[in-house]
């Protein structure tokens, strides 16, 4: 979606309210001050570290004729005296945009209209879907340019559909500030979906991606919840996904998925599997974002191997007002690649107060085959453990 088109659509907005000084005197201001330090330590490249401080600075206006504003800022400035030299290639890319440079860029940018059950954003904004997250990894989350309605006028049922085209943030690859395609050359995605929670302890949902010049995707999940009384709860998952691929993307295949977390007061304990079934040459992919998976990790995805197993264990202690530590361990295995690859991920978040809040983030990622090259792979380069310390000020 072009600037211009949501510029426009916010112009008539604005142009049809009420009174568009109390339009924006009754807005609200919000955001985030963040400051986030990386350091990756490789087993064959050189050792790379950064260190930025930015946010996001948001302003929505107060609603008139069902209609509001808003527009979101999202800063990073590189400090580079705790940041390692580009030229050298110690210079850690993944809080910066191309070539380790300060970035500021209008993340968010809509139109929302919502009124009796139904609500539509068009423009710049935060998606939240099995197939196009926001994500939030690293200094900012990723948006997107989309035009989006939801539905909730049934009770226990919510309906979505629309159209993305763009998208931006550090999922979306070089150059985290600038929206670009969802696949080369290609005109966006439609997508629909619903979920379902009308039966007791149940919950249902089933999503189509049109993705072109990407892949068709058929995905559906199930999560069944058993409590315990007083003494915790079960809850059981399943998920299956049909991939097509498009415009020989090699997006091609099958997922299925399992999961149980087992809840017993402050702490969970959990276990998942992911196998994806694919053609010859072909792999499923995650999106735009982590993907929907049971397995869920910091740095391996389901969607670098073809005919991948992979399965995980996990623990999560949260500690009442103070936070949570959470500890996995994932083990990915190609047959057709002759790879596996370990995953340990390590992270401890902390609320220092309601508006003040800590995250250490480390992870081990093995390469069992101890081959640099990885056939062809070239995320692991014989595998790396990373520390990431983030801080959020919320206001």
């Amino acid at each position: 979606m072009k600037k211009t088109v949501v510029l426009s659509f916010a112009a008539l907005a604005v142009l049809h309210a009420s009174s568009t000084d109390d339009v924006l005197e009754d807005g609200t201001i919000s955001g985030e001050i963040r400051s986030a330090y990386i350091s990756q330590n490789n087993k064959v490249d050189t050792d790379t570290y950064g260190t930025s401080i930015g946010g996001i600075l948001k302003y929505e206006t107060a609603p008139r004729n069902d209609i509001k504003l808003g527009a979101g800022v999202y800063m990073s400035q590189k400090l580079p005296f705790a940041t390692g030299d580009f030229d050298e290639g110690k210079a850690n890319p993944d809080l910066f945009g191309n070539h380790t440079h300060s970035y500021a860029y209008i993340g968010e940018a809509y139109m929302d209209y919502a009124v009796d059950g139904v609500s539509v954003r068009i423009g710049r904004q935060l998606i939240d879907t099995p197939f196009a997250e926001e994500e939030d990894i690293r200094m900012h989350p990723n948006t997107f340019e989309a035009a989006i309605a939801t539905y909730k006028g049934i009770e226990d049922m919510t309906f979505v559909g629309g159209y993305i085209s763009r998208w931006a943030g550090y999922d979306s690859g070089d150059d985290i500030s600038k929206f670009k395609k969802l696949a080369p050359g290609s005109n966006g995605a439609i997508m629909i979906g619903m979920s379902n929670e009308s039966l007791d302890d149940l919950e249902l949902s089933g999503w189509y991606y049109g993705i072109d010049k990407l892949s068709d995707i058929f995905y559906g999940d199930a999560t069944y919840t058993l409590e315990f009384a007083e003494a915790g709860s079960l809850e059981l998952i399943g998920q299956l996904g049909r991939f097509n691929a498009q415009n020989n993307s090699n997006a091609e295949g099958n997922i299925y998925g399992i999961g149980a977390n087992l809840n017993i007061g402050i702490l969970t304990l959990g276990a998942e599997y992911n196998k994806a079934s694919n053609p010859s040459g072909k792999h499923i992919i995650s999106g735009f974002g982590n993907g929907p998976y049971v397995v869920d990790t910091e740095e391996v995805n389901l969607d670098d191997f073809e005919d991948v197993n992979v399965y995980q264990f996990n623990a999560e202690l949260e500690m009442e007002g103070l936070g949570t530590l959470t500890a996995s361990y994932s083990n990915f295995k190609s047959a057709p690649q002759h790879l596996e690859v370990d995953e340990i991920n390590l992270i401890a978040l902390y609320k220092i107060t309601d508006a003040v809040g800590a995250e250490i983030n480390y992870v081990i990622v093995n390469d069992k085959n101890k081959n640099t090259a990885n056939n062809g792979i070239e995320n692991y380069d014989g595998g790396y453990d990373r520390l990431m310390i983030r801080l959020k000020y919320t206001f």
